[in-house]
C-alpha cells in the first residue's frame, strides 16, 4: 500500500493549522489523532491527510531542530509520515499517546539521517553558508551576538533545576507539559507552572539589560 501524496509545500501551510492548540485541550487533541490513527489502520486515506495536517509543523520542527537542513528535515518528515502510514496498526495506545510515537519516529529517522554520509558531506560543504561562524562577522555583529547569548545563558542559569529541565524539554526536545509530567512524575500544573514562571523571569532578566527586549 503506498501513502498518499502529499506535496512539501503543505509542511508549510500546515504551521498556520491550529486545530491542536488553542481552544482544543491536550485530551482532545489525542483523542482525535487517537481516531485518525485508528483509521489509517483501515487504510483510510482522507484521514492520513488529516492527520498530516494536524502534526506535521509540530514534527517538521522537531527533524528541523535535529538536522539543521529544511531540504533534509522535509525528507525526515515524509519517510517518517511513510512509516507512521505503514505502521498504524503497531500503534499501542497503552504505552503512550499518539503524538508521543510518531515524535519518536520523527526523531529516529533525523538520527538515522545524521549518521547517512551524503547528508554529512553536503551539511559540511553548507554549513558556513547558512550559519556563518562569529568570526567571519563584523566585529560589531559578533560582539552583539556573543552579549546576547551570553545573557541568554545567564539567565537560564537564575532559574532552579526544575525550571531550566522543562523549559529545555519543551523547546529543545519538543516534548509536551503532559509527556514531562509523566517522564518526570509530578503535577501538569507544576509543569505548566515552571514554565510560566521560567519563562517570566527570562524575560524579566533579558529586560533588565535591554528594555527593548520583548517590545
Amino acid at each position: 500500500m503506498s501513502m498518499p501524496n502529499i506535496q512539501h509545500s503543505e509542511i508549510t501551510e500546515s504551521l498556520d493549522n491550529m486545530s491542536l492548540r488553542g481552544g482544543a485541550t491536550e485530551k482532545h487533541a489525542a483523542d482525535s489523532l487517537l481516531l485518525l490513527l485508528s483509521r489509517c489502520r483501515r487504510g483510510d486515506r482522507s484521514a492520513f491527510v488529516s492527520l498530516y495536517k494536524a502534526t506535521s509543523a509540530k514534527l517538521y520542527a522537531i527533524a528541523l531542530r535535529i538536522l539543521h537542513s529544511e531540504h533534509w528535515a522535509e525528507d525526515a518528515l515524509q519517510e517518517s509520515f511513510l512509516k507512521i502510514w505503514k505502521h498504524a496498526d503497531k500503534y499501542n495506545n497503552s504505552k503512550g499517546r499518539p503524538m508521543t510515537w510518531m515524535i519518536n519516529i520523527v526523531r529516529n529517522q533525523a538520527l538515522d539521517m545524521l549518521r547517512n554520509p551524503q547528508y554529512r558531506a553536503e551539511f559540511e560543504k553548507r554549513e558556513p553558508e547558512l550559519e556563518p561562524s562569529l568570526d567571519d562577522r563584523d566585529p560589531e555583529t559578533q560582539a552583539e551576538v556573543s552579549d546576547g547569548v551570553g545573557k541568554l545563558i545567564s539567565c537560564m542559569q537564575q532559574l532552579h533545576d526544575g525550571q531550566r529541565r522543562i523549559i529545555l524539554l519543551i523547546y529543545h526536545q519538543g516534548y509536551t507539559p503532559t509527556e514531562i509530567a509523566r517522564r518526570e512524575g509530578c503535577p501538569i500544573g507544576t509543569v505548566k507552572t515552571w514554565l510560566r514562571r521560567g519563562l517570566a523571569e527570562i524575560k524579566h532578566q533579558m529586560q533588565l539589560s535591554n528594555p527593548a527586549f520583548g517590545q
